[in-house]
């Protein structure tokens, strides 16, 4: 174990050092990536994997998706870019053109006008075969069948759509998933209070298409994906980090936009579209 000298240390009234914070985590990143037992898998944006522990994301962890506002300000209940972005999440545990395990998707109807994911659509990122559909009633039910889909043998990943934010149920996902290297996504129709147990949190919302003279029903879609949490990653900063990506429905690709690289600190996508 890497030794801790006393120059790492600042003064009381100062606190810890940047130095002393960074070591503290890159024991955290290797302590959590043994006790996983799996390497992370890139999420298949350089950009992104530069800051995410081991380079990707960990098999055996929690993970949050939930859905931000949208240039107009709002949350839109029905928009479909958290649900793209973990179907994405999902196809890089379990690739389409790979053998792999089921994909449990458990799911609470949220009213009369609710629908299950359209299936030709998350086609582009796995195999709709894999797929395994839960619907239950109350909230408990539904994570109590993502905890026991953690623990079954040939599960590739478990995802949870919920509005809940159950502190002691996150925890038993973090754990379940952790000991028997199995991804676990919940997915939040809208911002939730932020919890410490999760690996990482994602906060996506679509952007506008760019803008193509005759054929604007043709771009291709665009979302807006902010990391407001990264347990084991990259040191955090002043401005949780966002991009801009676009995705290509021909080559199944996700890619960055160039122009909308990280931005100085203070910039942020709210003060952007303020001005």
């Amino acid at each position: 174990m890497p030794a801790i000298s006393p120059k790492d240390f600042a003064s009381p009234a100062a606190g810890p050092t940047a130095a002393l914070r960074e070591q503290v985590r890159r024991l955290e990143r290797a302590h959590s990536a043994q006790r996983a037992g799996r390497s992370a898998i890139p999420l298949g944006l350089p950009e992104v994997d530069a800051l995410l522990p081991e380079g990707g994301l960990f098999t055996g962890a929690l993970h949050e998706i939930e859905a931000g506002p949208t240039p107009s300000g709002r949350v839109a209940a029905h928009d479909g870019a958290p649900l793209g972005f973990a179907a994405h999440m999902l196809g890089r545990f379990s690739p389409r053109h790979e053998a792999g395990g089921t994909i449990l998707w458990c799911r609470q109807p949220s009213g009369v006008f609710d629908a299950p994911p359209y299936l030709p659509t998350l086609s582009a990122w796995f195999d709709p075969a894999r797929l395994l559909m839960v619907t239950v009633r109350r909230e408990e039910d539904l994570f109590w069948a993502m905890e026991e889909g953690l623990r079954t043998p040939g599960i590739a990943a478990v995802l949870g759509e919920t509005r809940a934010a159950d502190p002691t149920a996150g925890r038993r996902l973090s754990l379940a998933a952790e000991k028997n290297g199995v991804p676990a996504l919940l997915l939040r129709p809208q911002p939730a209070p932020p919890q410490s147990v999760c690996t990482t949190r994602w906060r996506v919302a679509s952007a506008p298409s760019p803008e193509v003279p005759g054929i604007e029903i043709l771009s291709a879609p665009r979302w807006r994906i902010e990391l407001r949490r990264n347990r084991f990653g990259a040191p955090s900063c002043e401005e949780m980090p966002t991009w801009l990506v676009e995705w290509n429905d021909e080559t199944h690709h996700l890619a960055v936009v160039p122009q909308a690289r990280n931005r100085s600190a203070g910039e942020s996508w709210r003060q952007r579209l303020a001005g």
